[in-house]
């Protein structure tokens, strides 16, 4: 019969963007490897993955010795292992991975002698214990740190996006600045023209009235050339003119569409200020989570 020898690290924090944390606990059990069954515990590791739980086990067992664990799907086994932390000499060790839920369980069973191997009444009990619960607390701050991790990230980016939109901003403003310079240019230039065409006008007007009262021969050939230029020079003018106008008309269209975009880029500001605000929230109680699990 199964008997649960004893549980730690019980975290209970409530995250809006995480699944609430289990404990890792510690169980006496027997599995079977091949024929024969061998005691040992059970290892129970929240939220982190059993391909990392596993790798993770592997290296550990190894450090430290010459040997290799041998894996065949979720089981691993390592002879003459050397772990300091709990034995004085080489040790077997029969270890399973298995899924369950939320929780990643890895079985361990060590043989110090042959059909010797450490229990709850053994003197290597203890010290076997903390070094899974060491093992099990390390696998949980990793992952910890990795959440912490990518919520930070998360903050950057929405930090990176309201500082470009902040940067939007200015340049909406810039926009619209430089367009009702453009348009108070345009404006006296049209001042300008219209007088010279008024001018333009008057002489164009003089010139046809002298024309009329001209005999034929070269003045008149001169006079006549003279009249012509004024109303190629008023010509110009009044392109010039429709040119500044239509010019005008841009830059009030495009004063109109950076006001619409201020207007859109207050509200994504907005939005952008409540979820940072949000996150850094989220990331403190990440933050805690860790500290939580780092305390044990």
């Amino acid at each position: 019969m199964k008997r649960l020898i004893y549980l730690s690290l019980i975290v209970f924090i409530s995250l809006s963007s995480a699944k609430a944390q289990k404990p890792i606990t510690l169980n006496e059990d027997s599995v079977k490897f091949g024929n024969r069954f061998f005691p040992g515990f059970w290892l129970s590791i929240p939220e982190v993955k059993s391909a990392d739980v596993k790798a993770a086990w592997i290296k550990t067992i190894e450090k430290g010795t010459k040997s290799k664990v041998t894996t065949e799907r979720d089981e691993m086994t390592l002879f003459g292992a050397i772990i300091p932390d709990f034995t004085k000499g080489s040790v077997n060790i029969m270890s399973k991975i298995a899924d369950k839920d939320t929780l990643t369980r890895l079985f361990v069973s060590v043989e110090t002698t042959r059909d010797n191997f450490v229990g709850n009444t053994s003197e290597e009990y203890d010290k076997m214990s903390a070094f899974l619960k060491k093992f099990g607390k390390g696998q949980y701050v990793e992952l910890a740190k990795d959440q912490l991790s990518a919520e930070e990230l998360k903050l950057k980016d929405l930090e990176k996006e309201l500082k470009t939109a902040r940067k939007d901003k200015e340049k909406f403003d810039k926009g619209i600045q430089s367009s009702e310079v453009e348009i108070a240019e345009q404006n006296d230039n049209i001042k300008r023209m219209n007088m010279e065409l008024e001018t333009t006008d008057g002489k164009i007007d003089n010139a046809s009235s002298a024309l009329s009262a001209m005999d034929e021969g070269e003045a008149k050939k001169t006079k006549n050339s003279e009249l012509k230029d004024l109303q190629k020079k008023k010509k110009g003018l009044l392109k010039d003119i429709n040119s500044a106008q239509n010019r005008i008309a841009k830059e009030k269209t495009s004063i109109e569409d950076n006001k619409n975009n201020i207007e859109r880029n207050a509200v994504t500001q907005q939005e952008l200020s409540d979820k940072i605000t949000e996150q850094k929230g989220v990331i403190a109680r990440y933050q805690q989570k860790l500290k939580t699990i780092e305390a044990y």
